[in-house]
């Protein structure tokens, strides 16, 4: 499971060079991939069957070893970034983050048709990408 680890660290690290992310970002990016990773492994998860559930119970952990080190709890927003390198990360490792939202009830066609709709509206009338929408 380390190898497919560190083929994933390296694929994140590429894909920010290659966006021109800045070198300080792409090392920050790095480590909290990697504190993720460790995680998944410690847990003995598969990266390729995490859920967002998983990733929640992550950030529970991660704001008490925070604690832990620092004596004190992180900054409200601190969690956007790892949460971004974390969605990155594992939008590489299973093609798609987040997972489609499971569609319960009678209108769910009904619902899900609205928002492909609404996604194709926002990519050809407003000119947004794939990734902006989703």
């Amino acid at each position: 499971m380390l190898k497919l680890h560190d083929e994933l660290i390296a694929k994140i690290t590429n894909f920010l060079e290659i966006q021109n992310y800045n070198p300080v970002v792409v090392a920050n990016h790095r480590l909290y991939a990697r504190a993720f990773l460790d995680y998944l492994a410690e847990c003995d998860m598969p990266v390729e069957t995490v859920t967002p559930a998983q990733v929640d119970q992550y950030f529970c952990y991660a704001v008490q070893d925070f604690e832990v080190q620092y004596g004190r709890p992180p900054s409200a927003r601190w969690h956007m970034l790892p949460r971004a390198v974390i969605a990155k990360l594992l939008r590489l490792a299973q093609g798609k983050w987040p997972p489609d939202a499971e569609m319960i009830g009678p209108d769910a066609v009904h619902r899900h048709g609205i928002c492909l709709e609404y996604e194709a509206w926002l990519r050809e009338e407003r000119g947004l990408v794939r990734i902006s929408v989703q």
